[in-house]
């Protein structure tokens, strides 16, 4: 099942899970926020257990990770060893984070069903 897969890997990536519920019989709705500079790992963690994604949905998280190198420079972000002068370095860089939130809505579905949605080149949204 998904959903408990998401529940680790979100936060494995350093992501927080904001809610999890389930709306009705199949459905679950997940909200989860993050850094934007971590996008491309959320992403492949999405991807790694099992979501089948929209269309429209591939397209903006391709875009979000596509563009964020051009947003942040990576070598700024860069922390030494924790001492005095550089906590205010590292206080700048936890405000300077973009925050994305993601809300997912999973429907869950047999194997079989799964299958024939793919085969008439469907998705299943998140």
């Amino acid at each position: 099942m998904v959903v408990p897969q998401l529940s680790g890997v979100i936060p494995d990536c350093g992501g927080w899970i904001r809610s999890r519920s389930y709306v009705e019989p199949g459905t679950a709705r997940f909200v989860f926020e993050f850094p934007r500079d971590i996008c491309v790992e959320i992403y492949s963690a999405l991807v790694s257990v099992g979501l089948q994604l929209t269309a429209a949905s591939h397209s903006a998280l391709t875009e979000l990770c596509r563009c964020t190198p051009h947003v942040f420079d990576p070598a700024s972000r860069a922390l030494p060893a924790m001492d005095v002068a550089t906590l205010d370095a590292a206080t700048r860089y936890i405000c300077s984070l973009e925050i994305i939130k993601v809300q997912l809505q999973i429907w869950m579905v047999k194997e079989e069903e799964l299958q024939t949605q793919l085969d008439e080149n469907q998705c299943f949204a998140a």
